[in-house]
């Protein structure tokens, strides 16, 4: 029986397209651009690889040894890659970056029943914690306006272990931060294969992929797989 539910938040518990494109709009209006749904999703495009090529370890960056810089360096590269480095400066890019993470807290959107589902699950007793690549400065901002922040008990940022998930270090802060045990009482709950699901699997904890999307799976074995966040009631 499981004791401690462990959510990923963008696209797990909220839409992250719909926020990351508020945010868009909200750091090109600070150059006086228009808007374009092809702008946005070539960034979107620049956005999600920058991530997945960290999380996968192949983008390294100068500042290895020091969080607060990497953490600079990472964000910054995606908006250099989209405005071009000859377009703008590190500095304007770092500047854009401060912009854009402020208004990621300005239009969150919850995926379907969530507050619903955190409100049974913090009442039949489970603890949970959420457990995020996304940056911790809107993270609890976020958690506010789809209204389950009074439903958790401990909130985690990759920006805490240094590193994203699946990588080892993330899961080892996780459970020192959250006093977790990683055993099957502990359930991971999350809709990216790589990183929640692969993740969970390699650090001993049961999964639970949300494919929102009915994509195929043909990698990693969940021990649940859910088409709505309202089937994990079903499961628990």
């Amino acid at each position: 029986m499981y004791k401690c539910l462990i959510f990923d938040l963008d696209d797990t518990l909220t839409d992250d397209f719909e926020n990351c494109r508020e945010a868009f709009k909200i750091m090109i209006a600070s150059r006086n651009e228009e808007y374009s749904e092809e702008d946005y999703l070539r960034f979107k495009e620049i956005d999600n690889k920058v991530w997945a090529d960290r999380a996968a370890g192949k983008l390294i960056t100068p500042y290895e040894d020091n969080d607060e810089k990497k953490k600079e360096w990472i964000r910054a590269s995606r908006i250099l890659k989209y405005y071009g480095q000859d377009a703008i400066t590190y500095e304007e890019a770092v500047k854009l970056n401060e912009i854009y993470i402020e208004g990621m807290k300005e239009k969150v959107v919850a995926r379907p029943d969530a507050k619903e589902v955190m409100k049974y699950l913090y009442e039949k007793g489970y603890r949970i914690v959420i457990a995020t690549n996304g940056p911790l400065v809107p993270l609890k901002e976020k958690l506010k306006k789809i209204e389950i922040i009074d439903f958790v008990w401990y909130i985690f940022s990759a920006e805490e272990a240094g590193q994203m998930k699946p990588h080892p270090k993330f899961y080892e802060k996780l459970f020192e931060k959250a006093n977790i045990n990683p055993s099957k009482e502990v359930l991971f709950i999350g809709d990216n294969l790589e990183t929640d699901i692969k993740g969970g699997i390699e650090h001993g904890l049961d999964t639970c992929w949300c494919n929102y999307n009915n994509e195929i799976n043909n990698k990693y074995s969940a021990t649940h797989e859910i088409k709505k966040l309202k089937d994990l009631i079903t499961i628990l």
